[in-house]
């Protein structure tokens, strides 16, 4: 009789095993579709883009502070950087030239965007980015109130996966309605599909109005020395933003977003 007790024993005990390997297995099973939701998804690559507004450096450039903000695009890994309220004089030799130098210095590609020119004396907006350079649109602001002749340069950058639209705006600062008007020409001209990835940067404005309704998000990556210069962005499925930063450079404080960029889905 124990050697049947035992018997049954053993039955029970593997019996109930078996449940649990089967409960288990359920468990896992129903567990799948989770790890396929898009919210945890890697992004194809990562791209980090800063935002450096000069349009209040009123001091002469020198080679050996482009050769400093050079180590620093390096040491921070910068992969596309907008330059805002650039003045060069091309063709000076005893000039360093921003944009020429800067690009040859870090080994960037470079756009640039004029707004005024005066005599040989240039103001305008670049893009330098590591990825290749596209196209590149120009476009000032018309029936705004200022005398600056404020525009904004936008670069159509190859980013592996996709493009992106970066766009590098000297915003004029009259009135946040013109500011509110030159933001929406942009958000036209680039003529924005969900599935584009684009980025706004520049002296955008602080109030909360102006970029509700305008189709971006703010990145939140500010300075107290330079509030006003910011980094926004159209959050899709192209672009998601991952952190965001503030450096010093010898030009003031550049602004650091770091994106997660998507491949583009075939239907």
């Amino acid at each position: 009789m124990s050697n049947i007790k035992n018997t049954h024993d053993a039955a029970r005990l593997l019996g109930r095993f078996h449940l649990w390997l089967g409960v288990l297995f359920l468990i896992g099973c129903s567990s799948q579709p989770a790890q396929k939701d898009g919210s945890g998804e890697k992004p194809d690559i990562t791209i980090q883009v800063g935002s450096l507004n000069l349009s209040s450096y009123n001091k002469r450039i020198e080679r050996t502070e482009l050769r400093k903000l050079s180590g620093i695009l390096k040491k921070e890994q910068i992969e596309v950087l907008a330059v805002q309220g650039i003045t060069r004089y091309p063709g000076v030799d005893t000039r360093a030239d921003f944009v020429n130098e800067l690009a040859k210095m870090a080994d960037l590609n470079s756009a640039f965007g004029e707004m005024v020119n005066n005599s040989g004396r240039q103001m305008g907006n670049a893009v330098f980015s590591s990825y290749p350079i596209r196209s590149k649109f120009n476009q000032s602001f018309e029936k705004v109130k200022s005398a600056k002749f404020e525009a904004a340069l936008q670069a159509v950058i190859d980013g592996g996966t996709r493009e992106v639209h970066v766009v590098a705006a000297q915003l004029p600062k009259s009135s946040l309605e013109d500011q509110i008007s030159c933001i929406a020409a942009v958000s036209s001209s680039i003529k924005s599909e969900k599935s584009q990835a684009v980025i706004l940067t520049g002296n955008l404005p602080t109030s909360k109005r102006a970029l509700s309704g305008s189709g971006f998000e703010d990145s939140h990556a500010r300075s107290a020395a330079n509030p006003e210069n910011r980094i926004w962005y159209v959050s899709n499925e192209a672009l998601k933003l991952i952190s965001t930063r503030s450096v010093e450079t010898e030009f003031g404080p550049m602004i650091v977003a770091k994106f997660g960029l998507f491949r583009q889905q075939l239907p």
